[in-house]
């Protein structure tokens, strides 16, 4: 059971990446499949810039889903036109009586 929240007003797009089968060779060939998940809510955690002769810009986001939103290490996520790797294993949380039950993970974008 999950209660109407506010705060859960995103709508993310998961690109799950699956295994349709094999090449020639016996290597595995995957197929990205995107699917909206709504209900989820986005918040900017930190951003870092290292410049060694280049600017690199890492920006890390937290998301919290509704449970059993079947997000893994491998999938992608985006969110506003911008594409995010998930960052670690997703946790899923329990709560008492199933009320703030949730999935929760960290994502990161590199640029530069």
């Amino acid at each position: 059971m999950t209660l109407d929240n506010p705060l859960r007003r995103h709508t993310v797009t998961v690109i799950d990446r699956v295994l349709v089968g094999q090449d020639d060779r016996g290597h595995d060939v995957y197929e990205d499949v995107e699917r909206a998940v709504p209900d989820c809510n986005m918040q900017p955690v930190s951003s870092t810039e290292q410049n060694d002769n280049r600017t690199q810009v890492v920006t890390r986001w937290r998301l919290a889903g509704p449970p059993g939103m079947g997000l893994t290490a491998t999938a992608r996520v985006r969110f506003r036109g911008v594409l995010y790797e998930v960052d670690g294993d997703p946790g899923e949380y329990d709560s008492f009586a199933g009320l703030l039950d949730h999935t929760e993970v960290f994502l990161k974008v590199v640029s530069g």
